[in-house]
């Protein structure tokens, strides 16, 4: 077999993420009552439910019972160099503010302000009903 080494970026983007939820129906109601996300059809028992985001890509969020949140420990996120609960997705906002007064009022767990990271935009973490956490970013201001 030949190896192969890639002179370009063989993956593109992202175009869909599979997310644990202990309920579907739950979970649709959630995503889409404090995300905004539409659900693509009505979720049928005992199956997951597809949510569409604003430009076209699809959450699946899919039964799984006895789930583990989707989060991890990593270093180097602290200034004290303790673990850190890591967030395997970010997504992109263009209403951050908006987002955190949803996320806040539906009593997820959401850090308390939204952060400027200069270059890096404005950002903020929480979690959905499962504690799957996720980052939320809105890209800076071009002046």
């Amino acid at each position: 077999m030949k190896n192969i080494i890639a002179d370009k970026a063989l993956l593109k983007r992202i175009d869909c993420a599979y997310l644990p939820v202990t309920n579907a129906e739950a979970a649709a109601e959630w995503y889409s009552r404090v995300l905004g996300l539409k659900l693509r059809s009505p979720v049928k028992p005992g199956r997951g439910a597809i949510m569409i985001m604003g430009e076209g890509q699809w959450l699946f969020l899919l039964p799984c019972p006895n789930s583990v949140p989707l989060t991890f420990p990593t270093t180097g996120w602290t200034k004290d160099e303790e673990p850190f609960e890591m967030f395997p997705l970010c997504f992109e906002t263009d209403d951050i503010r908006s987002l955190h007064a949803s996320l806040l009022s539906s009593g997820a767990w959401v850090e308390e302000q939204i952060r400027d990271e200069g270059d890096c935009g404005m950002q903020l973490n929480f979690k959905d009903p499962d504690g799957n956490k996720f980052q939320a970013w809105q890209a800076p201001r071009q002046e």
